[in-house]
């Protein structure tokens, strides 16, 4: 059973010996671990970039004609409505939703909504919303309702994302409209638990925020030769250049590109023609939000030592306990040199070695 981050702090919970158990301590809590997994990643990725390549790599976008910039993300916007139903229960007046659903990751990044629903409820009913087709990339979903069927006040009515497979059901009290009485959702278990009106919609895709970078970006084009495009910075005089010239119609037209802020491409010159470019990125762990979520890189010998161990360090300086905090540090840097000489190991050149009767 992998680690979550739920799982991961009742483990660190355990080595603190009942401190840090209170609800307000979760959060400092998964800070910790966050900023342990933000740090053995970045010392694993230097020594084998090959380990954290993106799963879903090579990524294959669209191009528009005459497109200049491309908005990157790693969960497409959901394009079918949901589906709304009703079931018996509770004592409310008959009313109409109007009703959406997002893709929500980890780190609470999520897509665009996909097309609304409007839905007629009875009266001395309840509205049950079924669960969207699960894609990769995805923790879970959330549900957005408007309960006066207006899209400007719709609002997020679960805590934590909603799993596949499972409808999400109106609890008896009724749904609430945004703005409600309160704006973020709070930090409970139960998915399943209104959250009346918790935020509006998200206005931007913001899934993006797993690409540390792109090393590759190339096309494929009708030969099957695959052509590469080379990065530069927007400001350099090679970008500008380009952004001077017109691109021909042709699919062996030369492109330059730059990644800002993560998540945009910005291609020179316009493109000639629509195409359809793919990229390699390394994966940026997200910083996770949900108690699900899974923690990534444990599949690696010594990470979760390192986890427990950095975090326990990390919460008892925060009480002023510093011998302890050094001795549990000093453990975790043993751990982190370990898992680099097991990384390095892995990493030798194939092809020093020597195979019988292969020359």
């Amino acid at each position: 059973m992998p680690d979550t981050l739920s799982s991961i702090r009742e483990e660190v919970l355990g080595w603190l010996r009942g401190d840090f158990a209170a609800e307000s301590d979760q959060p400092l809590l998964n800070a910790a671990l966050n900023d342990a997994v933000e740090d053995i990643w970045s010392s694993m990725m230097a020594v084998q970039l090959a380990r954290f390549f993106g799963l879903d790599s090579p990524v294959t976008f669209s191009l528009p004609s005459g497109a200049e910039r491309v908005q990157l993300v790693s969960i497409a916007d959901p394009a079918t409505p949901v589906t709304v139903g009703q079931v018996a229960g509770g004592a409310l007046a008959a009313r109409t939703y109007r009703v959406a659903y997002s893709y929500v990751t980890e780190s609470g990044s999520e897509t665009l909504v996909a097309p609304t629903t409007s839905f007629a409820v009875s009266l001395n009913n309840v509205a049950q919303v079924t669960a969207p087709a699960q894609v990769a990339q995805a923790i879970g979903w959330n549900c957005y309702v408007s309960v006066t069927n207006d899209a400007a006040l719709m609002g997020l009515q679960n805590q934590q994302p909603l799993p596949f497979g499972v409808p999400f059901t109106e609890v008896l009290a009724g749904w609430q409209d945004y703005p409600g009485a309160q704006q973020q959702p709070g930090p409970v278990s139960a998915a399943s638990q209104a959250t009346p009106a918790g935020a509006p919609p998200p206005s931007a895709n913001t899934t993006a925020d797993n690409i540390a970078w792109i090393t590759q970006m190339e096309i494929r084009s009708g030969d099957t030769v695959l052509r590469s495009w080379n990065q530069h910075d927007l400001n350099s005089d090679v970008m500008r250049r380009l952004g001077r010239t017109v691109a021909s119609a042709s699919e062996y037209q030369s492109y330059a590109w730059d990644l800002l802020n993560g998540n945009r491409l910005e291609i020179r010159p316009a493109a000639g023609l629509a195409l359809t470019p793919r990229y390699f990125y390394i994966a940026r762990p997200r910083r996770l939000r949900y108690g699900q979520a899974a923690v990534p890189y444990t599949h690696i010998s010594g990470v979760h030592e390192f986890l427990v161990n950095r975090a326990v360090a990390r919460m008892k300086l925060s009480v002023d306990e510093y011998e302890a905090a050094s001795a549990w540090s000093g453990m975790a840097e043993a751990v982190r040199q370990q898992i680099i000489r097991s990384l390095r190991t892995e990493d030798w050149n194939k092809n020093t070695r020597i195979t019988p009767h292969l020359f």
